[in-house]
């Protein structure tokens, strides 16, 4: 098979043009790139426990509790101990992840900018629902 004909090899080589784009721009910021989706998804979502965590970041176990610790260090994030399960703990962003939350987003949203530059908003729309297809048709 030519990995040119697969969607897949080409959206991987996408996400690591993107992937690489954010982590230039973050490293001013004193956060990377890693750090920067956990804090996405724990923002969109809400305080998520370190395997939810693991399920979304696509990462081992054992990664994630080594950027938990880092972002615990740095103050992005702190764990709590769920209410239903003191076993687990859940990861929560902190007041100062939720002030620089804006700054990263205008990163992202420049990075996205560049990226779609020249791409039809309706193209884009469609590419997405594509994916999502795609994905729905995987996960089946």
């Amino acid at each position: 098979m030519d990995p040119q004909e697969s969607l897949g090899f080409h959206c991987a080589l996408t996400v690591k043009s993107f992937m690489s784009s954010l982590e230039h721009r973050l490293k001013g910021m004193g956060m990377g790139r890693a750090q920067f989706l956990a804090l996405e998804h724990l923002i969109a979502s809400g305080p998520l426990s370190q395997s939810d965590l693991v399920d979304r970041l696509s990462i081992r176990a054992a990664t994630v509790a080594r950027l938990v610790d880092r972002m615990e260090r740095d103050g992005f994030v702190r764990r709590l101990a769920d209410p239903q399960d003191r076993r687990v703990k859940r990861v929560v962003p902190t007041e100062r992840a939720t002030r620089i939350w804006p700054e990263l987003c205008k990163c992202g949203r420049e990075i996205l900018d560049r990226a779609y530059g020249g791409v039809e908003p309706a193209e884009i729309e469609t590419v997405k629902r594509v994916l999502r297809t795609i994905r729905a048709n995987l996960n089946a």
